[in-house]
């Protein structure tokens, strides 16, 4: 009888553990949007909005994965308390991710009372988000760590990486990619077909990939798929193609005359256009400390991308408050969970001792 007791007595005990554990994290919605709140076990002594990536139309959000829980684990661990929202729509959703972001910033805010300190941070899309988030609110954060994303003009960038990788494959490379414009809802790029014509032309291959900052021209039918799935998305988003090539005078190829000649053009529909310009196009206009990092290979955002958000910072006069380190990996935010919390905690350092990050490598 007593062992029984003290079975069900310890049972009790793992029982109660289990539901305080639970207790430590909220999951909700907000206007649609759905998030999930984390608590650090000993208590509340900062806030991290963590703002996530491009998420393609129809998949489902999973905020339970293993490389997720190991993050959070890393500014949980420093008391900091983790909130992320899955934004009331997916693709290119800039513009709903900043105000869902901000609903439930607001609503922690309410429950749990402000904290001592609040940090903006996300990964490739979500990098953006930062930026746009932490332009628009400076009064509300303390600082902000965006990782792998694009921080230039993205009208400009995507017309760069996105729609002219795109359009000038399609000569090199014909019957793959196929018109730009009018793009239905189902339609998507046929990796097979891209890798069938790329092994046809390996040499032709080789020098388009290099021309494009990429490892090798094995990357390209996923790079190509994906970049068409965002152009697809953003028509319907936006109400029409946002990007104009008339004016591009295409250069560094193996025959520059005979794709200038050939080349498909495109003109930009101009609601389409004020869309993209507006979600985003960063001013450099932050009163708070910015740490990016960003690996020293991704095949998705070259690294200018990332860096060139100096010259808004500089033209705005805040240049000492944006700082851009890497990480030696290649892939696109390739980075181990240990490597974002030395980053975090030079962020930290920075806050609260006015300490400027160096330079450099984060290791």
């Amino acid at each position: 009888m007593k062992r029984l007791f003290v079975a069900v007595f310890l049972s009790c005990l793992l029982a109660i553990a289990a539901a305080a554990q639970d207790a430590k994290v909220e999951n909700g919605s907000i206007n649609g949007a759905a998030f999930r709140i984390e608590l650090p076990a000993a208590g509340v002594k900062g806030l991290v909005m963590y703002c996530h990536g491009y998420q393609v139309v129809g998949t489902p959000n999973n905020f339970e994965n293993a490389r997720a829980q190991a993050l959070r684990k890393e500014f949980l661990s420093r008391g900091f308390a983790f909130a992320e929202s899955a934004y009331s729509t997916q693709g290119w959703a800039v513009k709903e991710a900043v105000e869902d972001t901000e609903a439930l910033r607001r609503y922690f805010v309410s429950k749990h009372g402000k904290p001592n300190e609040t940090i903006v941070l996300g990964h490739s899309m979500g990098g953006a988000i930062s930026i746009a988030t932490i332009e628009k609110y400076p009064e509300v954060y303390d600082g902000a760590l965006p990782m792998c994303g694009p921080l230039n003009v993205i009208l400009n960038g995507f017309q760069e990486r996105i729609f002219d990788m795109l359009v000038t494959f399609d000569f090199l490379f014909p019957n793959v990619v196929g018109s730009l414009t009018q793009l239905p809802q189902t339609a998507k790029l046929d990796q097979a077909k891209a890798k069938a014509a790329i092994e046809t032309a390996p040499d032709k291959a080789t020098m388009f990939a290099k021309h494009y900052s990429l490892g090798s021209a094995a990357e390209l039918p996923g790079v190509l798929a994906f970049w068409f799935e965002i152009v697809r998305e953003l028509q319907f988003r936006a109400g029409g193609n946002a990007f104009d090539n008339r004016n591009t005078i295409y250069d560094g190829f193996d025959d520059d005359v005979a794709l200038n000649r050939g080349v498909k053009r495109y003109a930009a529909d101009a609601k389409a256009r004020e869309y993209l310009r507006q979600h985003y196009s960063p001013t450099g206009k932050i009163a708070d400390p910015v740490l990016t990092i960003h690996t020293t290979y991704d095949q998705l955002i070259p690294g200018r991308f990332v860096s060139q958000y100096d010259e808004f910072a500089r033209v705005a006069g805040t240049q000492d408050l944006f700082v851009a380190k890497f990480v030696v990996a290649k892939g696109h935010c390739n980075f181990t969970a240990p490597q974002t919390g030395a980053a975090f905690d030079e962020l930290l350092a920075w806050i609260r001792d006015k300490k400027r990050p160096a330079a450099g490598e984060i290791k």
